[in-house]
């Protein structure tokens, strides 16, 4: 058992958490005092410039108008804020100021239109007296000709800012302490779920799945929570699916031990045939042409069904291993099927089978070759089983998208418990007679191969009187008319 071990006190999330939290808000403290202290002034100073430059603007727009511009006078006198004074030579045309003297600058050089603003120490205009502050001053131009003069005070900015800086050091320390007692709050509150999580990852790290408590909560945290929750039933479910392929490794080892060993049951007898009747004939104990060349047929016959079983044997491996690449094409089932019916006529013959066909032309799309085996796998089997004398019944049943071939021989009914068996591999319902027609049992697992691997349903089926074999094929499409 792995073990975890408890976070350190000073590495806690609860403390470094409170940490940043204090952190933060020194830092706004001393950004605000820095800014206060540094910036304010020439900001406040900018400030005014740009009022005092909105009132030429706004006097230079109405000069030509009197009635305009006295109204506009007017409201800048009731505003208060900046001091108006107009001028022509050294003729007075109107002052804000309340005096009967106004010192008026020695000459004004700035042409119609124009202006120039600068901070100076206060200067009285009625005595010339300085020492009184500073003040934002525009002396300029109007279109019509007429010298402008805007004056507005600067306050005592730097007192400001002193007094704004003591109010700040003390608001902000009492915030910083209130914010340290809040931040430890919340530190605690916040790693409770935390430690809660940090529990359930320790017991999915045992791969202990139990114990599973009602998630709470939308936030964040829950949102982490409920991601734990859905790896451990993710890492639970890959655990069960890992035991499970483990067990059906296991049955695959066991499948794969037990086809071997069928492999080995089905080749015993039949080279053993051969090598006996080969030492028949080497030590020439057959007398006559006739038993030598029974001897000769059943060494051939012997040999045939070991290269079908091999044959047979490759394919379904090919099949089942994936390595058998499908060259789909589109091709007429029915005209498949009447080819086999007339390979197979010499048989149909001897047993006497009545064949009845009810088939149309029906266009598929699967892989020709593998489709021929399919074919006749089924139409072999009905042979073996149909009764002397019986019937076999082929069918090719156009359905919705789909083509349903059907292959019926009358006979014995498949017991109910090995249908869903005869698909396997070396399954027989009846070995004596599955032996008597030289069957091997894997004729039906070939087909089986075939037709997953092409997608097709498939199935047996008892019915009144024998037995149905039947797979389901894609019609092919259309082609495009010209």
């Amino acid at each position: 058992m792995t073990n975890h071990p408890r976070t350190a006190p000073l590495h806690s999330i609860a403390l470094r958490l409170f940490a940043v939290i204090a952190g933060c808000v020194l830092l706004l403290l001393v950004a605000v005092y820095l800014l206060n202290t540094l910036v304010l002034k020439e900001y406040y100073i900018r400030e005014k410039q740009d009022t005092v430059s909105a009132t030429f603007s706004s006097i230079n727009s109405v000069c030509e108008d009197s009635a305009r511009l006295q109204e506009r006078l007017i409201n800048l006198q009731d505003n208060g804020t900046v001091d108006v004074v107009l001028w022509t030579g050294r003729q007075l045309l109107y002052s804000s100021q309340n005096s009967d003297r106004v010192l008026l600058p020695a000459y004004v050089t700035e042409p119609p239109g124009s202006y120039t603003i600068t901070v100076t120490e206060e200067e009285n205009m009625l005595s010339g007296h300085t020492g009184q502050g500073q003040a934002i001053r525009l002396v300029g131009t109007l279109n019509n000709g007429w010298n402008i003069h805007l004056r507005t005070p600067v306050a005592a900015i730097e007192e400001s800012v002193a007094v704004t800086n003591r109010f700040l050091l003390i608001s902000g320390g009492a915030a910083l302490v209130l914010s340290l007692l809040v931040s430890l709050l919340l530190a605690r509150r916040f790693t409770q779920p935390i430690r809660r999580l940090a529990s359930e990852a320790d017991r999915v790290a045992r791969l202990d799945f139990s114990g599973r408590q009602p998630i709470r909560g939308k936030d964040e945290l829950a949102h982490l929570e409920h991601s734990i929750r859905t790896m451990s039933v993710a890492l639970e479910n890959t655990i069960t699916q890992l035991q499970e392929d483990i067990a059906q490794k296991e049955q695959q080892d066991r499948t794969r031990r037990a086809f071997i060993a069928n492999v080995s049951h089905e080749l015993k007898t039949p080279l053993a045939l051969i090598g006996t009747y080969a030492e028949g004939l080497r030590e020439d104990i057959a007398d006559g042409g006739e038993n030598r060349q029974y001897y000769c047929e059943v060494i051939e016959d012997e040999a045939r069904k070991v290269n079908q079983l091999l044959r047979r044997m490759t394919t379904l491996m090919q099949l089942e291993s994936g390595r058998e690449q499908l060259e789909p094409e589109a091709f007429d089932i029915t005209e498949l099927l009447m080819g086999l019916v007339e390979k197979h006529s010499p048989a149909i013959a001897e047993k006497q089978v009545h064949l009845q066909l009810d088939t149309v032309p029906a266009q598929v799309m699967a892989d020709v070759y593998l489709m021929e085996n399919v074919l006749q796998n089924y139409l072999s089997n009905a042979l073996n089983h149909v009764t002397e004398g019986g019937v076999i019944r082929l069918s090719v049943a156009p359905m919705e998208e789909k083509v349903r071939v059907t292959v019926y021989n009358t006979g014995p009914h498949i017991p109910h418990e090995d249908l869903p068996r005869i698909w396997d591999s070396f399954y027989k319902v009846d070995k004596a007679r599955t032996r008597a027609y030289g069957g091997s049992g894997i004729g039906l697992s070939v087909v089986a191969a075939i037709l997953k691997a092409h997608g097709f349903p498939y199935g047996v089926e008892n019915r009144e009187g024998g037995v149905a074999f039947y797979a389901e094929l894609t019609t092919a499409p259309e082609e495009p008319t010209a």
